[in-house]
């Protein structure tokens, strides 16, 4: 009964692989794309063709215009930073624990080098149309779990041909993947199966049907290799809930009939529901073994396997701009490779007769100072095809030019010469050339909101162990983030939305105003402080990146800090310590006084006299006799200004007499007239 089930197994799995390998969506984008991969390579001639050229003596030319074009974008998406960030419903509670689940997210892409293995898929994506991603954990020596995210090639997955949706998660059954291995390293990875895996290495194609599994992709004889297919499935299982008051909800899928009617009996208003869900299941097969068929190891129900497609048609086939360029490649460089053999070859025109040798007529035309020989009255021209050559050369300009108006890559977003010569016109130019390939990265964002559903899932599983993670910052700092019971338990339970978080795109008129502000404080000479003042609004209107975390801290640092209280002091300079002095000149802003007396180091007045007390009595005595000095003058300027002021009241009194004296008399004169 085992061996029936998994022949029938296998041969579903047979069937899934043959389905995408042969459909002819999928068989078309494999002969497309690894023609697009040379194209971008730079191996744009084939075999036939070569050949043909070399029998011609015509050169293979390669003028590679596809390669700047791919390299242009993918500069482009080298400039844009993105981080995954997690949000959760409940802000006030979950607001940490989003933190923390960010950063997780964060140190997981850092340990697993996801910014190059995600540029890895981008270029894929631009080259063929179609790159992957793959999510998965490893386990340490130490058996904690690794989050890996490493890029796959595209030409090893072969998904559900009628799956038309971005996230195939939604519309796809099956996703198979297909790698070559050499004989020996298949034998090691699955040493019980080595009898199988010899018979389909030796087989004879005319015995058996092995011609039939050369056909179908599976084993490689020549080469002594065995493809070992891993087929991702869903199985689609339908399930049962119990719902009633006061018992909630619970699965009764696999409940005993007794059990169910006791729940009957104990919840009269028991309601039932039925949902078919998918549960995911991995199949890996050799040839025509089964080598495994078990469950997914991951609790999420996922394809691992996340997909960046650039463009596709309506059949599904992903496709790039390198198959829209393909065309326009092929011609510049056949025309080109014309134009050259035109250049260097003559065509000579004449009668039967006319010359004497044919052959040396042909080494001598071939060379540029030749010496040609004929017969006089007989017809002989020379063409030198300068005419046809020129035509060829204006139609492989043409066809350049027409590498910039398909892929929207203008002249002025690769630098080159152009007849815009305003820089605010330059801008614009790049700036169109920016929106049109804007869907390239639209498509990028979703695949990151879906590889970051598939960190989040293998975070809530694998992460159990209370543990403290380093984590690298945007800025370059180092931060430790600490996964305790209570935070584990919170992010399985609860709800969190994923964001991309990325420099928004700056718009044309944000850049003019970012250069007409600069110009405007460069112009009017703006005092340093009112610049310091502006530098927010410069930033916010910058290409600076990590703006948003820069302008706070320069916020921060334009504050003006308290101004210290005025304070009013009196005291006698020569009675402080040495210490008391510096402090108080430096507080004064008299750094070289405090210098000063901290070399001197002299001692308070008070202090110094009482360990010398002949100094003391010394001073003593001289204060009292300052103190008569003092008294004596005072007593002699009380006397001398005492004097000086009899002097005055005498001066006046005379005065006065006088002045009486003079009046008598004319008023004698008067009477005796």
């Amino acid at each position: 009964m085992a061996e029936i089930d998994s022949k029938t197994t296998l041969t579903s799995l047979l069937d899934k692989f043959k389905a995408s390998v042969e459909h002819e969506t999928w068989r078309n984008f494999n002969k497309n794309a690894t023609n697009d991969f040379e194209f971008r390579e730079g191996i744009q001639w084939s075999n036939t063709e070569i050949e043909e050229l070399k029998r011609r003596g015509q050169p293979a030319t390669v003028e590679n215009e596809i390669h700047p074009i791919v390299e242009r974008i993918r500069g482009q998406y080298a400039s844009r930073k993105t981080r995954i960030i997690f949000k959760g419903r409940n802000v006030s509670s979950d607001e940490s624990r989003a933190d923390t689940l960010s950063a997780l997210a964060l140190h997981a892409q850092q340990q697993t080098g996801y910014e190059f293995e995600e540029a890895d898929m981008f270029d894929d994506g631009q080259i063929c149309g179609f790159g992957v991603l793959e999510a998965f954990i490893t386990f340490e020596k130490d058996l904690s779990p690794k989050i890996n995210l490493k890029a796959e090639n595209p030409l090893n997955i072969f998904p559900d041909p009628n799956s038309k949706k971005y996230d195939w998660n939604e519309d796809a059954d099956y996703i198979c993947r297909a790698k070559w291995l050499s004989y020996n390293e298949a034998l090691k990875r699955y040493p019980k199966y080595k009898s199988e895996m010899e018979g389909f290495i030796n087989s004879n194609p005319v015995v058996n049907d092995s011609q039939t599994m050369e056909k179908n992709h599976l084993i490689d004889q020549r080469l002594k290799r065995i493809r070992i297919v891993e087929v991702w499935y869903k199985d689609w299982v339908q399930t049962r809930f119990a719902i009633a008051g006061g018992f909630g909800v619970k699965d009764i899928t696999n409940i005993k009939r007794n059990e169910l009617s006791e729940l009957k009996r104990n919840f009269p208003d028991l309601r039932f529901h039925e949902t078919t869900e998918p549960k995911m299941r991995v199949g890996i097969f050799c040839g025509e073994t089964l080598l495994e068929d078990k469950a997914s190891p991951y609790e999420h129900n996922l394809f691992p396997f996340v997909p960046y497609f650039v463009y596709r048609r309506k059949n599904g086939e992903p496709y790039s701009y390198v198959r829209l360029l393909k065309d326009s490649s092929m011609e510049i460089n056949k025309r080109r490779s014309k134009a050259l053999h035109l250049l260097n070859t003559n065509q000579a025109v004449f009668e039967e007769g006319a010359v004497a040798d044919d052959f040396e007529l042909k080494q001598e035309m071939a060379k540029p100072d030749g010496l040609i020989k004929y017969r006089k009255g007989f017809k002989f021209e020379i063409n030198k095809n300068i005419d046809i050559a020129v035509s060829q050369v204006n139609l492989q300009s043409e066809s350049k030019a027409s590498i910039a108006r398909i892929s929207g890559v203008s002249d002025e977003a690769m630098a080159r010469h152009s007849e815009v010569r305003s820089g605010i016109g330059l801008q614009r130019k790049q700036q169109m050339t920016g929106i049109i390939v804007s869907p390239i990265f639209s498509n990028l964002r979703r695949s990151r909101l879906m590889i970051g559903k598939l960190i989040y899932e293998l975070i809530k599983q694998h992460y159990t162990e209370e543990k403290v993670y380093n984590v690298i910052d945007n800025l370059g700092k180092a931060k430790e983030v600490t996964l305790d019971a209570q935070t584990i338990q919170a992010i399985k339970e609860g709800i969190f939305d994923i964001i991309i978080e990325e420099a928004p795109d700056v718009t044309t008129i944000q850049e003019e105003q970012f250069m007409y502000l600069a110009e405007l404080i460069k112009g009017l000479g703006i005092p340093p402080n009112i610049g310091i003042a502006l530098l927010p609004i410069m930033l916010q209107l910058s290409n600076l990146k990590n703006k948003e975390e820069i302008i706070p801290m320069v916020e921060k640092l334009q504050q003006i800090p308290p101004e210290k209280p005025k304070t009013s002091l009196s005291l006698t300079w020569s009675e402080l310590y040495p210490e008391e002095k510096a402090m108080f000149a430096q507080l004064m802003g008299l750094d070289q006084l405090a210098e000063f007396e901290m070399q001197m180091q002299r001692e308070p007045k008070q202090l110094a006299n009482k360990q010398n007390p002949d100094i003391e009595m010394a001073k003593t005595s001289a204060d009292l006799n300052m103190k008569d000095e003092a008294h004596k003058m005072k007593m002699q300027h009380g006397y001398e200004a005492h004097q000086m002021k009899m002097g005055q009241q005498n001066e006046i009194f005379n005065r006065k007499m006088a002045m009486q004296n003079q009046q008598d008399m004319m008023d004698s004169e008067v009477e005796n007239e």
